[in-house]
This record gives structure tokens, sequence and C-alpha cells, in this order.
């Protein structure tokens, strides 16, 4: 094939279209990829009657831009001038008003939970988390709110409320617990 715009100064060849025709007895394939420089096409012997043909992709060349009037311009000072340096004052505004505010929802839900309304959902948390804060006599508490509320727990909350109440000597009704977590986690398996 000729290449028309290899000669045109206003064009650039901004990657490479490959296609390779593999003839086979009963039909063939084509294969077609595109490459952005010329030594990444494959080189492999394809055999006879196969083809590879490969397309240079043109697009127009961006002109070049001119340097900034600005920055082409030099100023130039004359030996009986003095420069001084100039001295900035930084201030820092009086206040510093903040956007966001950081709200501890945890300790929100168990000032709302002592007030009288409950959840689910809530007592779970603020449970949870002094669980794993090691504030097993507080969880208690909530661990024991939580099974008044819903008694059809998750079999990890067996487990969390029979620690804790170990923590606070009540081991009675914690081996309880802990028969009830270890019978629902054989029967799970």
């Amino acid at each position: 094939m000729t290449d028309s715009l290899a000669n045109n100064s206003d064009f650039v060849i901004q990657s490479y279209y490959v296609e390779e025709r593999i003839n086979k007895l009963f039909g063939g394939r084509i294969i077609t990829y595109q490459v952005s420089k010329l030594d990444m096409v494959d080189t492999y012997d394809l055999g006879p009657n196969n083809t590879r043909t490969v397309i240079p992709n043109y697009v127009k060349r961006k002109p070049k831009v001119a340097p900034n009037a600005i920055e082409a311009k030099t100023t130039v000072a004359s030996a009986s001038a003095s420069l001084e340096p100039v001295k900035v004052e930084i201030t820092a505004p009086a206040s510093i008003s903040s956007k966001y505010v950081k709200v501890d929802v945890v300790n929100t839900y168990a000032k709302v939970i002592d007030k009288g309304y409950k959840s689910t959902d809530m007592l779970k948390k603020v449970a949870d988390r002094l669980y794993f804060e090691g504030n097993l006599k507080e969880a208690v508490g909530y661990y024991a709110q939580l099974f008044e509320e819903s008694p059809n727990l998750e079999v990890i909350y067996y487990y969390r409320y029979a620690q804790s109440l170990k923590a606070i000597n009540e081991d009675e009704k914690a081996n309880t617990l802990m028969k009830r977590f270890k019978s629902e986690t054989l029967t799970m398996k």
C-alpha cells in the first residue's frame, strides 16, 4: 500500500493497526490489534499464504504553542536602583470554624438507651463496643437488655453475654448461655 500521508507534515502517526490473516483448509481466522509503536508489532512467521498488514493511524499534528508574551518579556533593572526584600505579614484568622462535627454514635446510643428509648440495633452496638473495649461489667447490663428486647439473636451474642457474666462472677447463668452457644454452633455445622 502507498502511504500518502507519510510525506505530509501536518499529520503524525498516533498508532498502528495490525491485521493478520491466517488461511486454513476449512476457513481461517483474522487477528487484529492496535499498537502505539511499530516495534510492538508481532514479528513471528505466519507461514505460507498468510499475511500481516500494518496500517498507520494518522492524527493532525498539534500546533506549536508560542511562548507566552508575558514570559518573553524580561525586566531590566538599572544598576543604580536598589532592590529590597518585601516583608509579608501573615496572620491567622481569629476563629477557625469547623465545617464538620465528630459525633460519638455509640455514646449517643448509650445516653438514649439510658433515657428509656431502645432498639435491638442500638443495644447491640453499645454492648459490643463495651465488650470489645474490655468493659465487661458495663456490657452485662446492655446485653441483659438486649436479650429482654430480642430473645432470638445471633449465636455470637450468647458467647459475649456469657463472657461478660463471668466477669461479674455470675457463673451459673454464664454456663447456661455457653451451653446454648455450643449447641447452636454444633447444629450450624
